[in-house]
């Protein structure tokens, strides 16, 4: 009886020792699996290579001559070279002298000088507003200064003399002076009738014609000075701290069928908040034939150079996880295998990319065929040209 009751004692303590241990593992659980993700992630590119091992020795067919799992693949041996990166946008001809030219004055327009395409020098006369009334009265005020001037020069010899009084004297000087500013005044408005170009140039647009009438301010002519034409074009933002004035650029200008090794003259440095982009200007040689302002211009900026780089062709470097890796070919124990490599990568461009790190001038980066291959696989290599 004894034994039965101590059995059925130990049964319960049992019992309950099980059904605690089942509470308490889930607890534990949830406490470890932090740990245990971060600990099989710290492990998964180690067992990723083991795999790739694994696959490599089952390729052997369990012992069987390796010839079997021998892949033919293409390569490169690497060396230093040149790279540069580029920044490819769009960009417009403008002109530093684009200039409306308005009427200075309101009146009929009564001639037009110029048409659209002619070439104009500077000061010369383009149009010409109605002026008559303006004439007339320069005429009348030319006649009673030149009687003012013939009365005051006789009061002054007389006056000289001491004949007559100082004060017709000097009525006679005042009424002169006045009459010659007054002329004066009425010679500059009667110049204003007259729109003239301030610049060398061609009339890129005529906005007035003969019969209509002028507004002063609105524009009237438009001159454009094509011996001074720039591109003009916009960067994202991104690209601020990149470029600067004097960086080598590559201009094209499809329509034209030309294109230009230039350099950069200026950069803005004020963000445009509509379109989060700032502007760079690059000067045209002078006197370009066949360009015109608004036009389209392909511009390829050098934001990047590195005169001894490294590089591969991109499709090359695969990923997996946060990591980039390649295939080299190495000498081992006469053979050569195929060797995983992972690498750090900088600028790309132009389908070469950049290594920075864990590639040497030398070796002999896979280039077809590393799609299959097991990191210890044995391989044969053509050179590629």
């Amino acid at each position: 009886m004894m034994s039965r009751k101590k059995d059925r004692t130990m049964k319960k303590n049992l019992l309950i020792i099980v059904v605690l241990s089942l509470l308490f593992i889930p607890v534990c659980r949830r406490g470890d699996r932090q740990a245990e993700l971060d600990r099989l992630e710290a492990q998964r590119e180690t067992l990723d290579k083991r795999i790739e091992q694994l696959r490599a020795e089952v390729a052997r067919n369990n012992g069987q001559a390796s010839e079997e799992a021998l892949a033919y693949v293409r390569g490169i041996e690497v060396q230093a070279s040149l790279f540069r990166h580029f920044i490819q946008v769009q960009g417009t001809v403008e002109s530093d002298n684009n200039i409306l030219i308005p009427a200075q004055s309101n009146g009929m327009v009564k001639r037009l000088y110029v048409r659209q395409g002619d070439r104009v020098a500077e000061g010369q006369i383009l149009a010409e507003l109605d002026g008559a009334i303006l004439e007339s009265s320069l005429a009348e005020l030319q006649n009673s200064l030149s009687l003012a001037t013939t009365i005051y020069e006789r009061q002054a010899r007389l006056w000289e003399k001491n004949i007559g009084s100082e004060l017709e004297y000097l009525q006679a000087k005042n009424n002169r002076d006045n009459l010659e500013k007054r002329l004066n005044t009425l010679q500059e408005q009667y110049r204003l009738t007259k729109i003239a170009s301030p610049i060398d140039g061609m009339v890129d647009d005529v906005l007035i014609k003969e019969g209509e009438m002028a507004v002063a301010g609105r524009g009237a002519v438009r001159i454009v000075q094509l011996s001074k034409l720039k591109i003009k074009a916009s960067l994202s933002e991104n690209f601020i701290s990149r470029v600067k004035k004097g960086d080598a650029v590559r201009v094209a200008i499809p329509v034209a069928n030309r294109s230009f090794e230039l350099t950069i003259d200026a950069v803005s440095q004020v963000i445009d908040p509509n379109n989060r982009t700032f502007s760079v200007e690059i000067r045209l040689p002078a006197r370009e034939q066949g360009l015109k302002p608004n036009m389209l211009a392909v511009v390829t900026i050098n934001d990047y150079t590195n005169p001894q780089a490294l590089t591969v062709p991109q499709n090359v470097v695969q990923e997996t996880g946060d990591s980039q890796f390649l295939f080299v070919a190495e000498e081992e124990n006469g053979r050569r295998v195929a060797r995983r490599r992972t690498v750090t990568t900088g600028e790309a461009y132009d389908n070469r990319l950049e290594i920075l790190d864990g590639l040497d001038a030398g070796e002999t980066v896979i280039t077809l065929g590393f799609q299959t291959l097991a990191d210890g696989q044995p391989v044969s290599v053509q050179r590629e040209d």
